[in-house]
């Protein structure tokens, strides 16, 4: 029967557990450097959804900024289409205060019918040139006074007619659309208080 040496089995085990234990250390060294490595990657993608939150957020901005600027260029666009013909029509002005004043200077002349004929029909075709290029007479004479459409030249005091009325228009004014190319020129009335004070104490007395 062959004897068994304890010795050499006890350094048998003794090397097989050293071994084991080198492989264990090794395998936590790994699992130690993997997880460092899981840690950096996590880092580096919440690092990436950052700046590809933040380049999302900036293309939107900049879709959003581009759709301004059509929108901008169109409204610039159609105020260029708008107006374009406004330097021009504001040359016919005094062209038509000419043709109004002639008409009304030989009213009631003799031997005068048909220049005055001549010349309404000239006056009708401008009129309706202007119009069709969308240009529209100012109201005044007869309307409260407003210093975006009128300009005051004169005064007037009167208690005939209300306070800040248009009692005359002495050239007329012109708008085209919404913009004012030429405001017209007006008196506008004042109420004398002091002769309606007067007059309204007349009227106790009676």
């Amino acid at each position: 029967m062959k004897r068994v040496s304890y010795k050499n089995k006890y350094l048998e085990t003794k090397e097989e557990l050293e071994f084991e234990r080198e492989r264990l250390r090794n395998t936590q060294k790994e699992l130690s450097l993997l997880q460092k490595r899981f840690k950096e990657m996590k880092n580096e993608l919440a690092l990436t959804d950052k700046e590809a939150t933040e380049y999302l957020d900036c293309l939107k901005r900049l879709k959003a900024e581009f759709e301004n600027y059509k929108k901008r260029s169109l409204k610039e666009k159609e105020r260029i289409v708008k107006f374009a013909n406004e330097d021009l029509i504001k040359q016919f002005f005094p062209l038509l205060d000419d043709l109004e004043r002639a008409l009304e200077s030989v009213k009631g002349s003799k031997n005068s019918a048909s220049f005055l004929e001549g010349i309404k029909i000239i006056l009708v075709q401008f009129k309706h040139l202007l119009k069709n290029q969308g240009v529209e007479e100012i109201k005044a004479q007869g309307e409260e006074f407003n210093p975006y459409f009128h300009e005051a030249i004169m005064q007037v005091e009167s208690n005939e007619y209300p306070d800040n009325l248009v009692v005359e228009e002495i050239r007329k004014g012109y708008k085209l659309k919404d913009r004012i190319l030429r405001p017209a020129m007006v008196k506008v009335n004042k109420r004398n208080n002091l002769s309606s004070s007067v007059a309204k104490k007349k009227k106790r007395k009676k």
